[in-house]
């Protein structure tokens, strides 16, 4: 991939001496990046979608009982705790509702379980089985192979940005929403 000369700042950054024209391309050269990002990452989405409807070991419904859903909920009350709906549906970004469905068919496969908070006894917490901890370590492991296997002829370095330029992104899209939800 190679960089134009410019995109390493903002339109609103250029120079105050700039000519129109010159401000000009700059900013056609920065709608053009952001249309580029755009197409990317719908193609992204769809090849990984794809991936995973394709069955490839590991990353289907077919080799286990986790979808993105559960995997990513799996993955966050792994990481957290035992976590309440609401705690869980902010830190997903959803809705409640959405979450509740989510962890009863989590519940159902024997993944989650509800318990009291024993903090707040009236309170009800989230917190994975051991079945689920391993369904999701295998679904990562999996999911860790197809990568290294896409991505195994880029450099440690080229990895290593991608993935701090992945979280920075999925980092401002949760500011964008917190942002936009806002009162």
């Amino acid at each position: 991939m190679s960089v134009a000369s410019g995109n390493d700042r903002s339109p609103a950054a250029s120079p105050g001496g700039a000519t129109s024209s010159a401000s000009e391309r700059e900013e056609a050269t920065a709608h053009d990046v952001l249309g580029a990002i755009e197409l990317e990452l719908a193609q992204l989405l769809r090849r990984a979608e794809r991936t995973r409807a394709s069955g490839a070991p590991g990353t289907s419904r077919r080799d286990g009982t986790l979808d993105r859903s559960g995997y990513l909920l799996l993955h966050t009350l792994g990481t957290h705790g035992p976590l309440h709906v609401t705690a869980l549906a902010e830190r997903l970004g959803l809705d409640g509702s959405t979450v509740t469905r989510q962890v009863a068919a989590l519940e159902h496969a024997g993944h989650v379980r509800r318990a009291r908070d024993p903090r707040d006894g009236r309170a009800v917490v989230v917190e994975p089985t051991s079945a689920g901890l391993d369904e999701l370590a295998a679904h990562r492991a999996a999911r860790t192979a197809v990568y290294a296997d896409v991505l195994g002829g880029w450099s440690r370095l080229d990895r290593a940005l991608l993935a701090e330029l992945l979280t920075r992104l999925n980092d401002d899209l949760d500011a964008y929403r917190h942002r936009r939800d806002a009162p």
